[in-house]
């Protein structure tokens, strides 16, 4: 950790998802990736990179392509209680520029030039000073912004630098994770990973399998409700195929035929992730976890996925035999199956 003054012009403040189970950390993968493709297309100041998170994000932020030259812990979780450090750590820095809504709260009562990149800003304070310039990707996020009586600008330099994530992650094939080109692979995304309820994605896919689909499942593994997911699975007789995920499932896109992205709301968060996925040629199923249309609410749920699926695969391929015992239980890398 840093316990001197930054000696930069710039500093950068972001949080990465945590990498462990049922961690608490305000990291996300959107601000992640935006922050490490900003600095390498040079659409931003390099300065000195804060991450902000416990160790565990360390590794989730170099599998999004970012370098960090720090990294601060928020006790509990609460980067509000990282306040006063920052302020003392970047009192010789001229700009600090903020890649997280939740870390908003880190720039209150900073003397520097202030700037937020805001992809979610219900996450951000209740109060961000109108000194602070900010940054949206989505009408939605401008106009909450406005009615907060801030200043926002709609920015349209930083999305376009995703767009070429999609060919890096070309060499990531189905054969080198050891997944059946013959079985469907569904995964579920979130800019938060432990937002996303692996429960409710294993009743859907045990529905699908119901219909006659050859699966595999793949969750990340800070997903919520992992140990219930996997008693249901076992409890279906292991039918299908389910896999953790421990590299982020955006560096995954090529291995799946559709996404399930339960926490859309339509802001520069959700936009942006879904544009990755569309330029890996992926496509994404906007469907809640909860309420009567939630994944596991309604068998009437997997209807518009089943018609999907029957656009993407041939009839032929619900006939292929399932994955053996042995094959559930073998290890993938970067995925594994759940014990």
């Amino acid at each position: 950790m840093n316990t001197q003054p930054v000696h930069h012009d710039v500093v950068h403040l972001v949080a990465a998802p945590n990498a462990t189970p049922g961690g608490c950390s305000p990291g996300r993968t959107i601000p992640t990736v935006l922050c490490a493709q900003a600095i390498k297309h040079k659409l931003t100041p390099p300065g000195h990179v804060m991450l902000i998170g416990e160790n565990s994000c360390e590794s989730q932020a170099r599998l999004l392509g970012l370098d960090w030259h720090s990294r601060l812990a928020p006790p509990l979780g609460n980067p509000t209680m990282l306040r006063r450090r920052i302020k003392r750590l970047t009192q010789n820095t001229s700009r600090v520029i903020c890649w997280n809504d939740e870390l908003a709260v880190l720039l209150k009562g900073n003397p520097a030039e202030l700037d937020l990149i805001s992809t979610s800003p219900t996450n951000a304070p209740a109060y961000v000073s109108k000194r602070i310039t900010i940054r949206v990707f989505e009408q939605i996020d401008c106009d909450y912004w406005t009615d907060r009586g801030n200043n926002p600008t709609l920015d349209a330099l930083l999305p376009p630098i995703l767009d070429n994530l999609a060919q890096t992650n070309r060499s990531i094939t189905r054969a080198s994770v050891d997944i059946d080109d013959n079985t469907i692979c569904i995964g579920v995304l979130a800019d938060r990973p432990s937002d996303v309820d692996a429960r409710e994605l294993t009743f859907l896919l045990g529905l699908l399998n119901a219909s006659g689909y050859t699966l595999t499942g793949v969750i990340p593994n800070t997903a919520n409700h992992l140990a219930a997911a996997r008693r249901h699975h076992r409890g279906l007789g292991s039918r299908f195929q389910f896999l953790i995920a421990t590299d982020p499932i955006t560096s995954l896109l090529p291995i799946f035929d559709a996404l399930i992205h339960p926490c859309f709301d339509g802001s520069g968060s959700s936009m942006l992730i879904e544009r990755m996925c569309e330029n890996a040629e992926v496509p994404v199923l906007r469907l809640k976890h909860s309420g009567r249309a939630g994944l596991s609410r309604a068998p009437g749920v997997a209807g518009p996925i089943i018609e999907h699926l029957d656009e993407l695969i041939q009839s032929s391929k619900s006939s292929h035999p399932e994955p053996t015992h042995a094959q559930q239980l073998k290890n993938f890398h970067p995925l594994r199956l759940p014990r």
